[in-house]
């Protein structure tokens, strides 16, 4: 990101463009309704009463309804009194409108407020890169060899500084990116609107400048993680490291163990379920009840079933040889 002067630079820069487009651009012009409460608003709006004025215009808003204009109306008021957030939903609203008029305008000023929204985030990053500055001196202050613990110490201090930073420019990348995005609709729509312009190249400065620290910060991080691992981190104990793989080996032979104790007992489980099966076969074959031994009578009535079977037979086959060797008739032309 840029130095401290120039960071302050871009933030007044940015606070004269603001100003200059709330007194001098058309954008900040009040909206004249035939309505007493409006009216009232209007006229307490240009003498810097913006509470009283979002009175009238919430007055003014339960008579006649909800209206894109009342929204814009509102916007200023809540602007005036620094409620930047509500600010915005009004002129979001404003943007709803069918007038184009109205909407290009309900655009500019919702940029405008995004902008405003996004200049304190500079302050904040401003202020973490300062405290990461202090906590890369604060390890340099501790470089003799008796003076480790301490330095660890400071090392450790810097990199959640370092982590605190990134975050913080990363806010202004979000920040900046939304009122870079507005003013590019103003753009689209009004591409020679001086002060979108000029505020949208003050986005992107902002922008550029955070994205650039942060790729830094994460350079200057790593390099401090590869220091704190090489110098504060204890060296790895050889018995410890033998004791560990003896564990592993030990879990190793012991998961082997139990998988062939449990294919052992599955093995038996199923000889011993073979077993029984078997078992209860035989004993079921032995509870049968025995056939019978056929008489004299009975031997001699299915002998001569076989018997008449057999020349039933025979009688069937001499009758097909029979029909197979006539001849057979040829049928009548029909000429």
């Amino acid at each position: 990101m840029k130095s401290a002067g120039n960071k302050t630079a871009l933030v007044r820069a940015a606070a004269l463009s603001l100003g200059a487009a709330a007194l001098l651009s058309t954008g900040w012009q009040l909206f004249k309704k035939p309505d007493p409460d409006v009216r009232r608003g209007n006229q307490l709006i240009r003498k810097n009463k913006p509470a009283e004025a979002l009175k009238a215009y919430q007055k003014a808003e339960k008579r006649l309804g909800r209206r894109h204009r009342l929204d814009y109306n509102r916007g200023l008021a809540h602007f005036g009194k620094g409620e930047l957030k509500k600010a915005s939903e009004a002129f979001l609203s404003a943007t709803g409108a069918t007038d184009k008029r109205l909407r290009s305008r309900a655009f500019y000023n919702l940029a405008n407020t995004l902008f405003r929204l996004a200049v304190p985030t500079l302050a904040r990053a401003q202020k973490a890169e300062l405290d990461v500055k202090n906590a890369e001196a604060a390890i340099a202050q501790f470089s003799d060899e008796s003076q480790k613990k301490q330095r660890c110490q400071a090392m450790a201090a810097a990199a959640k500084a370092f982590k605190a930073a990134v975050e913080a420019n990363k806010s202004v990348i979000a920040a900046f990116g939304q009122s870079r995005n507005e003013y590019r609709l103003v753009l689209i729509r009004d591409p020679k609107h001086f002060d979108a312009k000029w505020n949208m190249e003050l986005s992107l400065r902002h922008l550029g400048g955070a994205e650039g620290s942060n790729k830094q910060l994460a350079d200057r991080a790593r390099e401090l993680a590869e220091r704190f691992k090489k110098e504060c981190k204890p060296p790895e104990d050889k018995n410890k490291k033998d004791k560990d793989k003896k564990d592993k080996d030990k879990q190793n032979k012991d998961k082997q163990n139990k998988d062939k104790q449990d294919k052992d007992k599955q093995d038996k489980d199923k000889q011993n379920k073979d077993k029984q099966d078997k078992d209860k076969q035989n004993k079921d074959k032995q509870k049968a009840p025995q056939q019978k031994p056929l008489s004299k009578e009975d031997i001699a009535k299915q002998k001569a079933a076989k018997k008449l079977d057999r020349l039933e037979r025979k009688q069937r086959d001499r009758d097909r040889r029979r029909d197979r060797g006539r001849t057979t008739r040829r049928p009548l032309k029909d000429w």
